[in-house]
């Protein structure tokens, strides 16, 4: 097994463990606030799509991400990039305009893509050195300071490192405060499961 082997093995791990949040997440779970000053569970399952999506097309390859294709432009990525630095209030009208249903089909498009990409490098290929900031400039929104901040400090970082990290582990924490956000929107219910 190779280095890149066990880097498609999580990676493909991501998609599964959002696919599974879901299939879990009833429609009125997507947009439900069940602990005060958390993310709506739909804008965070989008989130981690979109930084999946930004992680291998803009920051890794500097080539246009699916999300820019037309018929995902009801994401509304223009308008809130991948979700990082953006406000609570841009991230409660993510959830609220962007649907299950749209975010499943985007998933499946993302899937494809970046694992047919990752199936095609060899090892050597993911020690390199992005042009991360250089990628960064296509889209303004992306440079500004709210978002830079969450990101600036992959500048100079390899490919694995960017794969590794925004595209498998931060995906891992958000499907566990998804688990959360559920479980905690359960409590007192009857139908309330330990």
């Amino acid at each position: 097994m190779t280095g890149r082997d066990v880097l498609a093995m999580q990676l493909a791990g991501s998609f599964n463990m959002l696919r599974e949040r879901l299939d879990m997440l009833s429609e009125q779970e997507w947009t439900a606030r069940a602990i005060p000053g958390t993310n709506l569970p739909g804008f965070t399952v989008w989130h981690a799509a979109r930084t999946i999506d930004w992680g291998i097309h803009c920051a890794i390859q500097g080539v246009p991400e699916i999300a820019d294709r037309p018929e995902w432009r009801d994401l509304r990525a223009a308008d809130f990039a991948y979700g990082a630095g953006i406000t609570s209030q841009e991230a409660d009208q993510v959830a609220q305009s962007v649907s299950r249903h749209q975010v499943r089909g985007y998933l499946d498009a993302v899937q494809a893509a970046a694992l047919a990409w990752l199936k095609a490098r060899r090892d050597g290929d993911l020690d390199t050195v992005p042009e991360f900031e250089a990628h960064q400039g296509v889209k303004p929104r992306y440079r500004t300071p709210s978002v830079w901040a969450e990101v600036s400090d992959f500048v100079g970082k390899p490919t694995w490192q960017i794969l590794a990290r925004p595209c498998i582990s931060h995906i891992r924490v958000h499907a566990g405060e998804i688990d959360i956000l559920r479980q905690a929107s359960r409590v007192g219910t009857p139908s309330a499961t330990s």
